[in-house]
């Protein structure tokens, strides 16, 4: 075990050096096929950002885990075969081929949704699924037939949480390291050293990117990067819970990526519920647009530097990771059941916070206007009288 944590230290050292000695690359090759985000819109930097970051973080994990797996595949062949190693590497291959897409020529959501899912299900045909769902007064459910689709669901809606998570400078690989390197934790107590070393290279990999990425941010992740984060973390929470006790199989995965998916869950939620008298469907669809509803987002509204708000996400992170590991080492189904509802009491506060911080600053701009209109008017019958 304290082999292999070198191992996944080394991974780690080797991914944050490919990731930082890439970006100049990187960012010129975004220059020249003009994949940048420019200001407007939704983006509210004052200058043209490259958009292809990711690359540079892929490379790493690419480099620092593979070559360490490679050169200790003898180690890991009795429960990692060629055929499923290939699989999972095409699966991310695609992931990273529709980022790649998406930050150069755009693709329509249903062409993302698709790639993710036939990515997703090659995933699964290999067996990387979610086998029992925990219940704390009765035996554990088997999935059964439900077994792909509630796979697929979960892998498909990391990816996107993770992406959505990138809307702050620094925000998205931050998190993933913070995340990453509890996964680590958790293999090492599995004894899944393979996952180890590459949850070490993720790591690794985010944090030489973050050098850049910081605010003022000089490159993005891209959808090229938090698309391909997102789901190797997806696919590896589910590769965990294989591995680890039937009583805490999906708590773990649940609790270490609770930030994302809560906050994810929550504004789709809130865009569903948002306006109810409309029909149905279209309320439905509204659950997929891209809106600036996001935790993130809304912690803007409460005046803080960005900075700060990302430092205070990261302390939220590392926390929920924490309640993870406490869980895969105590095997306790209650107290995970009950740190699922702290995240979310979390998750829903801190979001309820934001909101009030925003209906009081429109409300104080309202106030504003409306001084102004008396006071305009008041200076005009002062004129009208003069004259």
């Amino acid at each position: 075990m304290v082999n292999t944590l070198l191992l996944s230290l080394v991974a780690g050292l080797v991914a944050f050096l490919v990731s930082s000695a890439a970006i100049p690359l990187i960012k010129r090759i975004a220059m020249a096929v003009h994949a940048m985000d420019y200001p407007g819109g939704r983006r509210e930097q004052a200058d043209a950002i490259p958009r292809l970051g990711g690359i540079a973080v892929v490379l790493g994990v690419f480099i620092g885990g593979g070559t360490l797996t490679a050169l200790r595949y003898g180690d890991f062949q009795d429960s990692f075969t060629i055929p499923e190693f290939m699989t999972v590497v095409l699966a991310l291959f695609i992931i990273f081929i529709c980022g790649v897409l998406e930050d150069s020529v755009g693709l329509s959501p249903v062409t993302r949704i698709l790639m993710q899912a036939i990515a997703a299900l090659l995933v699964i045909r290999v067996g990387w699924t979610f086998g029992t769902i925990n219940l704390p007064f009765a035996e554990d459910l088997k999935l059964g037939i439900l077994t792909g689709l509630i796979s697929l669901i979960w892998i498909v809606g990391v990816t996107n949480a993770i992406n959505l998570l990138d809307g702050l400078d620094g925000l998205a690989s931050g998190v993933v390291a913070i995340i990453a390197f509890s996964l680590l934790i958790i293999s090492l107590s599995q004894h899944d050293y393979l996952t180890a070393m590459i949850m070490g290279a993720l790591a690794g990999s985010c944090l030489g990117f973050l050098r850049k990425n910081w605010a003022p941010a000089q490159i993005y992740l891209g959808d090229t990067g938090s698309l391909t984060l997102g789901f190797l973390l997806a696919i590896v929470s589910v590769k965990s819970a294989m591995k680890a006790p039937a009583a805490i199989a999906i708590l773990v995965p649940i609790l270490a990526l609770g930030l994302p998916v809560i906050d994810t869950l929550l504004v789709m939620l809130f865009r569903f519920t948002r306006k109810s008298r409309r029909p149905l469907g279209l309320r439905f669809r509204r659950m997929f647009h891209a809106d600036r509803n996001h935790l993130h987002h809304l912690m803007v509204h409460l005046g803080r530097s960005r900075s700060r708000i990302v430092i205070v996400i990261y302390t939220i992170a590392v926390v929920f990771c924490t309640m993870a590991l406490l869980v895969a080492i105590s095997k306790n189904i209650h107290l995970g059941l009950i740190l699922i509802g702290f995240e979310i009491l979390v998750v829903f506060s801190m979001r309820q916070l934001g909101l009030h911080a925003d209906m009081l600053k429109i409300s104080i701009e309202k106030r504003k206007r409306i001084r102004d209109a008396v006071y305009e008017d008041d200076k005009v019958r002062n004129l009208k009288d003069i004259a």
